[in-house]
Order: C-alpha cells, then sequence, then structure tokens
C-alpha cells in the first residue's frame, strides 16, 4: 500500500517554514529524515516539537540501548507497527536484546528474557500499550528496579513512540519488501 499523503524528501517543494525545520533536522539525523518526520513535516511546527523529544527519549535515555530499544519495539509489537519494529530491532539486538527475544516478538509469542530488568521493561510496556493499564505488581516491579525517575522515563518513551506509530500507521509508510512482517498477536 502507497502512503496515503506525500512522503517528504529533502527535494520536496516546500514552503519556508518547512524548509527551515527540515535543515535544522537534517543537520542533526545526519542527512536522513526519520520515517515519521517525512509526515509531520507537513506541519513543521509538530516535528519541531517532537524530534526534540525522541532525541531526548532515545539517545539521552537513563535507560541502556537494550532496555530504550526494547521498550521501543514492545511498543511497535503491541501497535502492529512494523515499519517501528523494523527499525528499532536491529537497534536491540546491537543493544544485547536476545534474538530469540525479538523473533518471539515478531511471531507475536511471549518472549523468555535473559535479564530480569528486560521482562520488566517488556511486561510493563506490554501492559501499558495493550491493557491501557499496569498492573500494581508490573508497576512495583519496574519501579523497584528503576525508581521514579525511571518509570516517568519508561512511561513517556512508550507514549512518545505510540505517536510515532500513530502517525505511521495513519498515513501509512511503506514498509520494505524485506520487512520482517509480524504475526497476528495471540
Amino acid at each position: 500500500m502507497p502512503a496515503r499523503i506525500p512522503l517528504i524528501s529533502p527535494e520536496s517543494e516546500l514552503n519556508a517554514e518547512q524548509r527551515r525545520v527540515l535543515d535544522a533536522l537534517l543537520g542533526r539525523r545526519g542527512g536522513r529524515i526519520p520515517g515519521p518526520y517525512r509526515f509531520t513535516l507537513h506541519c513543521p511546527e509538530i516535528t519541531e516539537l517532537m524530534h526534540p523529544l525522541g532525541e531526548l527519549l532515545r539517545l539521552n535515555s537513563a535507560f541502556p540501548l537494550r532496555l530504550s530499544e526494547l521498550a521501543i519495539i514492545t511498543t511497535a509489537r503491541g501497535l502492529d507497527s512494523e515499519y517501528i519494529y523494523n527499525s528499532h530491532s536491529a537497534h536491540a539486538l546491537k543493544g544485547g536484546i536476545q534474538q530469540s527475544a525479538v523473533e518471539a516478538m515478531a511471531r507475536g509469542e511471549r518472549p523468555v528474557f535473559a535479564q530480569a530488568d528486560e521482562q520488566a521493561i517488556y511486561d510493563y510496556t506490554k501492559e501499558l500499550v495493550e491493557n491501557h493499564k499496569i498492573s500494581d505488581e508490573t508497576y512495583a516491579r519496574a519501579l523497584k528496579l528503576f525508581d521514579v525517575k525511571g518509570v516517568v522515563e519508561l512511561s513517556a518513551l512508550i507514549g512518545y513512540y505510540s505517536m510515532v506509530a500513530a502517525t505511521i500507521l495513519a498515513h501509512a509508510m511503506p514498509v520494505p519488501a524485506d520487512a520482517i512482517r509480524l504475526a497476528p498477536r495471540k
């Protein structure tokens, strides 16, 4: 399915505000436009606010890459966003999440994690995204492991990637032909 609205590229015909925001984005992202911004640049004010929050939550996280990327792919899996899942599963693997866990999630199965903090991130994220609430037990476990600041940051990371997923899904961001396909959740 093609995108529902035009994907913005550096070559797109843009107004002055879009060009200003795009140029700043390209300067901060090594000359590339991450997926959601290819849509949000139609409303450059949104991109200008959204991008710094994403950078803060992903690149300046209190969590190690292993855990922040696990939260991102768990959010993507819960919202059936193949684009985000594919964009971030390699980062999760690089960060140290086991291949078997990434593959189980793609199949819609509950993964087995090597570490308790990974299980806590997965449960917290999955419950919030899929149940729209977190059990007292899961919340207490995350709070014990990550403290108040950690659970606030984790919730914000999940919320940010939920917004990214909504953007990607609503406007039908194409995924590459060789992308991992997410099986229906069980």
